[in-house]
């Protein structure tokens, strides 16, 4: 999975319109002072895609998601996979009460494999609903929530957990992740 574009409005500390544009990009870094957003730009991410991030400790926590001052937040992250791009976005809304939950979601393919997702290209429905679209991104990427939080966007502080895990289990895991285990 190589992320394309990540648009943010209203998400964590992101109350603005905001894009990250890895189109230009082989590589990356996400460099800045203490509080610049670099772990939201993360977090933006990784939601876009399973609808929790893991620095909340629990995959149902939505409201730490939207902004503190806004009733509604977008994410809306546009990646390739194996020559097509998708399309993974959720929406997330303040009740009056305030609550705070997850409005739409949905995960699409986009026809033409060079497009962003505008309101005029062609799209091919995959998922609908934050549970759906849940669902199909770990079928597409072929790894779990916390098998992408380990192994591709692993949270501060983690590696150290992960290194020092008694070795079957981190062996168990990477075995999982790459795909060795037998098929029989």
């Amino acid at each position: 999975m190589r992320p394309v574009l990540l648009e943010m409005a209203g998400f964590g500390s992101f109350r603005e319109p905001t894009a990250v544009d890895f189109r230009e990009t082989e590589y990356f870094a996400l460099v800045g002072p203490t509080g610049a957003g670099k772990s939201t730009v993360i977090d933006a991410l990784t939601f876009a895609l399973y609808g929790s991030v893991p620095r909340w400790d629990n995959a149902r926590t939505v409201a730490l998601a939207l902004a503190p001052t806004v009733a509604r937040g977008t994410v809306r992250l546009v990646f390739d996979l194996g020559g097509a791009r998708y399309v993974a976005a959720r929406e997330l809304r303040r009740a009056t009460t305030g609550s705070v939950s997850v409005r739409t979601a949905r995960l699409e393919r986009l026809r033409d494999p060079s497009g962003l997702g505008g309101v005029d290209e062609e799209t091919e429905p995959l998922a609908d609903g934050a549970a759906a679209v849940t669902k199909a991104v770990e079928e597409l990427l072929g790894l779990p929530f916390g098998d992408f939080c380990t192994c591709v966007v692993l949270p501060q502080g983690d590696f150290a957990e992960f290194l020092h895990t008694e070795p079957r289990k981190r062996q168990e895991k990477l075995v999982r992740i790459l795909g060795l285990g037998s098929t029989t």
